[in-house]
């Protein structure tokens, strides 16, 4: 059985219903433990993942994603919203 989330479409500024593995974690105690990236699948330390700004679960709360897909989300947040320069 697959888990149900929610990922953000920056393209379309809306969410997607998505499925992701079993084993992908909002949460786990053993930093340790390997656990699939929400974004790519790819298996990860889970003390080296980081918190998805895109995949989410019905509540907001984000699904663990590899550093790679967490900079793509970031490039594709930051290009959605340029930061502020102060002249």
């Amino acid at each position: 059985m697959s888990i149900r989330a929610r990922k953000y479409n920056t393209k379309l500024h809306k969410y997607e219903d998505i499925l992701l593995p079993d084993e992908c974690r909002l949460y786990e105690e053993d930093m340790e433990k390997m656990v699939p990236c929400a974004q790519c699948g790819r298996l990860h330390k889970y003390g080296e993942m980081y918190t998805s700004r895109e995949v989410h679960t019905a509540y907001g709360f984000g699904y663990a994603v590899c550093a790679e897909c967490y900079d793509g989300e970031t490039d594709r947040f930051l290009a959605e919203h340029p930061p502020f320069k102060e002249e």
